[in-house]
């Protein structure tokens, strides 16, 4: 059982794993925050007796074996060469384009490097985690958190955190459906209670049932109906296709870092 944990880093995914973690923490007693980010860092020790803040990284490390890394790959250099690390240390990743090899070269003497993609929706225990190489430690920590995925190759783990960038684009197209309903004469605010709640819907069917979703698809389309006409249309734009070109442009670049 892990009664201890570090976070190197203080932004919006540390703050809602911390959240989550804090929510049910099933025998944690100190998660430790590193004061880059003040404002944060100071909120979350406020907010839950469990969290402290270190005096700095270093701090940190030295008094947790379990230690996040949830650093912007662009200072990831610069604050990974300044810290001390052992081969006690257990360190999970979440280092957007850094694979296992690059870390390493800068961590040498840690025994155990995993690499995460914890997404914002952790804070209330429905998100999704992939984690390479399956780990105990860090399947522990997030399987309570939603959902943990672990991936036996780093390719595997690389093609679904392509995946992620799909969140933006997600609640951009729920914007564009809100203003068409909006000039329509439906109040914005009805309009994003009716769609949440339709997307929702959508969601739990697919996590619920199991089939694939083209036959979802399929059954939520009546022959010469609304849906049927609606997806030919988008398929005619060339819209779903465009996705996919997008998600390659995003694996690349995963993949170039």
């Amino acid at each position: 059982m892990i009664e201890r944990i570090g976070f190197i880093g203080t932004g919006t995914i540390t703050e809602a794993i911390v959240t989550g973690l804090a929510a049910q923490p099933r025998g944690l007693r100190e998660i430790w925050v590193s004061p880059r980010n003040h404002e944060t860092a100071a909120g979350l020790s406020h907010e839950h007796p469990l969290v402290h803040v270190g005096r700095d990284n270093q701090d940190v490390a030295d008094r947790c074996t379990v230690l996040c890394l949830a650093i912007r790959p662009q200072i990831a250099r610069q604050v990974l060469s300044e810290l001390r690390l052992g081969p006690t240390h257990r360190v999970l990743s979440f280092v957007a384009t850094w694979n296992r090899e690059r870390l390493a070269a800068l961590m040498p003497d840690v025994a155990h490097i995993v690499r995460l993609a914890p997404l914002p929706m952790v804070a209330q225990a429905m998100g999704p985690t992939i984690v390479f190489p399956a780990d105990p430690v860090a399947i522990e920590l997030f399987a309570p958190l939603g959902t943990a995925i672990a991936v036996d190759d780093e390719d595997a783990f690389d093609s679904l955190f392509a995946s992620t960038a799909l969140m933006g684009s997600f609640f951009a197209m729920l914007e564009r459906h809100a203003i068409w309903l909006q000039d329509k004469g439906i109040a914005y605010a009805d309009a994003r209670t009716y769609l949440a709640s339709l997307f929702s819907g959508l969601a739990r069917t697919a996590q619920t049932r199991l089939e694939t979703f083209a036959d979802l698809s399929k059954e939520f389309s009546t022959p010469g109906g609304l849906n049927e006409q609606m997806t030919a249309d988008l398929e005619r734009a060339g819209a779903l296709d465009a996705q996919h070109l997008a998600l390659d442009r995003v694996f690349e670049r995963i993949k170039n870092r």
